[in-house]
């Protein structure tokens, strides 16, 4: 009797072994996927991307990082000449283990579809959704073919996964996934107005022709900003009056052999700020990435300096910042001229100790608290970062947070510090 116990768990592990593996066969496989018709041209073609990475979330956002087994996809079909006629873009909800659908969406057509082709011409994305009583579907019913239905009839059909594929991700993508990530309400309530695209002309610079640089507004807000990502998806920025946020952050994005590295090998210098901060990021990723554990850090613009004359230099001046539990804490901070991109870095975290003997450290960030202990010269300590005195109308980072090795945490007039300001010259 034990026997045949034994053999009928081994038998129904078998199976659902068996079942788990046709499952995830089944399931999309990131790449791009072409549709054809009779005579072998490509009709349209299908992109899936699984995101994964670091993305900020706070109150009201999302991360851009897709749940397992539910990438994103975006089509593009082709009119006769082989131009795009249309777009759409998604994310895959797993409903059986052979199809799917997107229950949201954005759809690019007509006057939209051809304002993302030039400079300064806006377009607004078209929503659906089953709140609004419309979905679309795929099936995977063998690895490496997908059926497509409910689109459009440019989109509907087989597509075949096409492994030697090259080439950037529609834009109709970044679209979508920053839609649903930073405007999600949008694909819920009809009164909720999705945003509102430009290009800019940042991609006349070389080194940008790999990245989408969107102007974005939404009238309900009635607030504009700025969307930078690199093609690929391997990093998208978010640029809100002079703070610069990471919204996105491939877990791949300093590997080796590294395609930052590629991306900037042309870079010569330039005054732009935005292009300065991707810089300054790109930087941080090599020589201290510990900086950029907590995706909420976002650089700052604080200071512009133009020199004159044809051999002048112009400096971005730029603080590395995080806003933790409504406490800005300064994490480091850089100069980068236009003049080889050179950058000259300075640490505010990290390891250090106390400079002086009987150094107070105390509970707020001023001199009228209460003093939870004093230190002698040497004592070690971390620097979280620095931030500015109680009442401080200005963020003037003169006090460091420090957290002793027991785990208490206090402020220490920066004058006390000695040992974490690293500087990082490029």
């Amino acid at each position: 009797m034990k026997r045949i116990r034994i053999l009928f768990t081994i038998l129904v592990m078998t199976v659902l072994l068996m079942v788990s593996a046709s499952v995830w066969a089944a399931l999309p496989q990131d790449g791009v996927y072409e549709k054809k018709d009779e005579s072998g041209k490509v009709t349209a073609r299908m992109y899936v991307l699984s995101l994964e990475g670091k993305g900020m979330e706070g109150p009201g956002q999302r991360s851009m990082v897709s749940s397992a087994g539910a990438p994103y996809i975006a089509l593009e079909a082709f009119d006769g000449s082989g131009q795009v006629r249309e777009e759409l873009a998604t994310s895959y909800i797993w409903k059986t283990h052979t199809a799917g659908a997107g229950e949201t969406g954005i759809r690019l057509t007509g006057e939209n579809l051809r304002n993302t082709l030039e400079n300064y011409k806006k377009f607004t994305p078209e929503r659906f959704s089953t709140s609004f009583g419309e979905q679309v579907g795929f099936s995977f019913m063998d690895e490496g073919e997908a059926h497509v239905h409910n689109c459009s009839p440019a989109l509907d059909g087989t597509y075949v996964r096409y492994d030697d594929a090259t080439g950037w991700y529609p834009i109709s993508m970044l679209l979508y996934a920053y839609e649903r990530s930073y405007n999600p309400r949008s694909f819920y309530d009809k009164n909720v107005p999705s945003n509102t695209y430009n290009l800019s002309e940042y991609e006349t610079v070389p080194y940008f022709g790999d990245y989408y640089c969107l102007n974005v507004s939404n009238p309900n807000k009635q607030d504009m900003w700025n969307v930078m990502a690199e093609k690929g998806f391997r990093i998208v920025m978010e640029q809100r009056d002079r703070d610069h946020y990471f919204l996105f952050v491939k877990n791949d994005y300093h590997g080796n052999p590294s395609w930052v590295g590629l991306t900037w090998s042309t870079f010569t210098g330039t005054a732009m700020t935005s292009t300065n901060a991707l810089y300054l990021h790109r930087h941080m990723t090599v020589f201290v990435p510990e900086m950029l554990e907590d995706p909420n850090t976002f650089i700052r613009l604080t200071d512009f300096y133009s020199g004159e004359g044809e051999n002048a230099v112009t400096t971005n001046a730029m603080a590395v910042l995080l806003n933790k539990n409504n406490e800005l804490l300064q994490l480091g901070k850089a100069d980068i001229s236009d003049r080889g991109g050179q950058i000259r870095f300075q640490k505010m975290m990290g390891r250090a100790s106390i400079k002086g003997d009987g150094v107070r450290i105390r509970q707020a960030p001023n001199t009228d608290c209460a003093i939870l202990g004093e230190k002698d010269n040497g004592y070690p300590l971390t620097v979280l970062g620095f931030v500015s005195q109680t009442g401080d109308k200005y963020f003037v980072p003169k006090w460091a947070k420090v957290k002793l090795d027991d785990g208490t945490e206090g402020y220490v007039s920066g004058q006390f510090i000695q040992g974490v300001d690293t500087p990082y010259n490029y």
